[in-house]
C-alpha cells in the first residue's frame, strides 16, 4: 500500500477568539464581569476601565431608608475567623506581657489549617523576640483550643490530639510516631508480634487514629456569608411591570484612542503589531458587552411578558410552560445563546431573588402546552389534602383522577412529584393518620 497526496474539502466550525470573548462575557454574571473587565485592562494598555460613581446603596437613600450595606451590616451573621477566637483565649490567661506577644505572633502565622509553616524562631526572630523562648511559645500555642492547631506537621497534629484524650493511649502515639507507614499496608498481625500486644489493641489504636480531625480549625472557623447580587430587575410598579438591567455598577469601559494614534506613528513594526492587535482586542471586548447587554435585556422582556402571572402573584404555580428553545426561536438567536444568558443570572422581583432558569419551564406530557410541573403538584397536594386519612388514595388513584380531568400523568410521575412536594407514601400517611 504506498503513500498519496490526497486532497479533501470540509466544513469545520472554529471559534475565533473574538467569537470565543464574546461567549465568556455573555456567561459571566454582573460580579464575574466586573472581575473579567478589570483583568483586561490590565492586559491591554489601550483600554480605560473607571468604577461607576453610582453605587447600589444610591437606590435607597431616599426617603430616609437604609441603605444595602447598613441591611447586611444588621442581618448578617458575625463571622470570626479562628485566629481571632485563638487571641481571645490567649488574653485570658495570665502570663507575662512578651509571652502573650510572642504566642500572638505564631497565631497571626498559622495558615488556613491551623498549621505552622515556619519554624517558631523564624517567626520570632525577625520582631525581636529573641528573648522569649520559641519553644515556649510554641507549647502555649499548642494548648489552645481546639486541640491540634499549631501543628508543623499531620503526625505532630494527630499525635496533640491523642494527648487531649481522657483515654490516653502511648500505643496509638507510636504508632503515630514510629510505625506511620504501616497504615499504608495495614499489615496489624505481623506488626502486633513485633511489639508483643494483641491485635485487637493495634486494631483499637488504629480506630482511635482514624477518629481525629487531620483539619482541627474546621469545627471553629464560619464561612462568610454569600449574598446574592441580581443582574436583573423585573417588579410591579403602579399596574405595570417595569424591566431594568442592573448594569449601571459595571465599570465603564472605553479605548484610549489618542494614545494609540500617537504611539502608531512613533512605533517600529512589532510595536505597530502589537498595539493593532491590542485594538482588536479592545473593539471586540466592547462589541461582546454590548452584544450582552442587547441580548439580556430582550431575553428580560420576554421572561416579563411570557410569566407576568408569577410576577404579580409570587406563586410557582403561576409559572407557565416556556423552553429555552421557545426564548431561542422569538429572539432568532441559538438556544446556547439562551443557556449562557441565564447561566448564574438572577432576577429582582416583588416577591425576592429568583434564578433566571427557573422561569424556563417545560411542559409536562406530550402534546400539553397549558400546564407546568408546578401546577401538577399543587394539583396533587388538593387531592392529597382532601383525602381521607385512615384511605390515603394511592399513586395510580391520583393519577387516574388527573387523567379524567385532561392531565396524562402516570403513577410513576406522581410518585416523583409527591416526593418533591414532601408528602409521604400511602403507608407513612396512614401512621400519621393513626398516631
Amino acid at each position: 500500500m504506498g503513500l498519496a497526496l490526497v486532497q479533501r474539502q470540509a466544513l469545520k466550525l472554529k471559534m475565533t477568539p473574538a467569537l470565543y470573548q464574546s461567549v465568556a462575557v455573555l456567561q459571566c454574571n454582573n460580579e464575574e464581569l466586573t472581575h473579567l473587565i478589570r483583568e483586561k485592562a490590565l492586559e491591554n494598555p489601550l483600554l480605560n476601565v473607571a468604577d461607576s460613581d453610582l453605587h447600589r446603596d444610591d437606590l435607597f437613600s431616599f426617603k430616609g431608608a437604609k441603605s444595602t450595606s447598613d441591611v447586611i451590616a444588621e442581618t448578617q451573621a458575625q463571622t470570626i475567623d479562628f485566629r481571632e477566637r485563638l487571641h481571645c483565649e490567649l488574653h485570658q490567661m495570665r502570663l507575662e506581657p512578651c509571652c502573650i506577644e510572642a504566642t500572638d505572633l505564631l497565631i497571626d502565622s498559622l495558615n488556613d489549617n491551623g498549621y505552622l509553616d515556619e519554624a517558631p524562631d523564624a517567626i520570632l526572630d525577625p520582631f525581636a523576640k529573641g528573648d522569649v523562648d520559641p519553644q515556649q511559645a510554641l507549647a502555649l500555642l499548642q494548648s489552645l483550643d481546639p486541640a491540634g492547631v499549631g501543628a508543623r506537621s499531620l503526625i505532630e497534629c494527630l499525635c496533640l490530639q491523642l494527648r487531649r484524650l481522657e483515654s490516653r493511649s502511648p500505643l496509638a502515639e507510636t504508632l503515630l510516631t514510629d510505625y506511620r507507614d504501616c497504615f499504608l499496608s495495614g499489615d496489624w498481625s505481623e506488626l502486633a508480634e513485633q511489639m508483643d500486644v494483641t491485635e485487637d489493641e493495634i486494631n483499637a489504636a488504629v480506630a482511635q487514629i482514624r477518629r481525629l480531625n487531620p483539619n482541627p480549625v474546621a469545627a471553629i472557623q464560619e464561612d462568610p456569608p454569600q449574598y446574592i447580587i441580581p443582574d436583573v430587575t423585573i417588579v410591579q410598579k403602579g399596574d405595570r411591570l417595569v424591566c431594568e438591567l442592573e448594569d449601571q455598577y459595571l465599570p465603564t469601559v472605553s479605548i484610549n484612542n489618542d494614545d494609540y494614534q500617537m504611539y502608531l506613528q512613533a512605533s517600529d513594526k512589532e510595536t505597530k503589531r502589537y498595539l493593532r492587535e491590542k485594538m482588536e482586542e479592545a473593539d471586540a471586548l466592547i462589541s461582546g458587552l454590548s452584544r450582552r447587554k442587547q441580548t439580556m435585556m430582550q431575553l428580560a422582556e420576554l421572561v416579563m411578558q411570557r410569566q407576568e402571572a408569577y410576577f404579580s402573584t409570587g406563586e410557582r404555580t403561576s409559572l407557565r410552560p416556556f423552553t429555552m428553545k421557545q426564548a431561542a426561536e422569538q429572539l432568532a438567536v441559538h438556544e446556547s445563546t439562551i443557556s449562557r444568558a441565564a447561566a448564574g443570572k438572577y432576577v429582582q422581583t416583588n416577591h425576592g431573588i429568583v434564578p433566571m432558569r427557573q422561569f424556563f419551564i417545560r411542559a409536562v406530557g406530550k402534546n400539553q402546552t397549558a400546564l407546568s410541573a408546578y401546577q401538577i403538584q399543587d394539583e396533587i397536594k388538593k387531592l392529597i389534602n382532601q383525602e381521607d386519612p385512615r384511605r390515603p388514595l394511592s399513586d395510580q388513584i391520583i393519577a387516574g383522577i388527573l387523567g379524567q380531568s385532561g392531565i396524562k400523568c402516570s403513577r410513576r410521575a406522581v410518585a416523583k412529584y409527591r416526593q418533591r412536594c414532601g408528602i409521604g407514601s400511602t403507608i407513612e400517611r396512614r401512621a400519621v393518620a393513626r398516631a
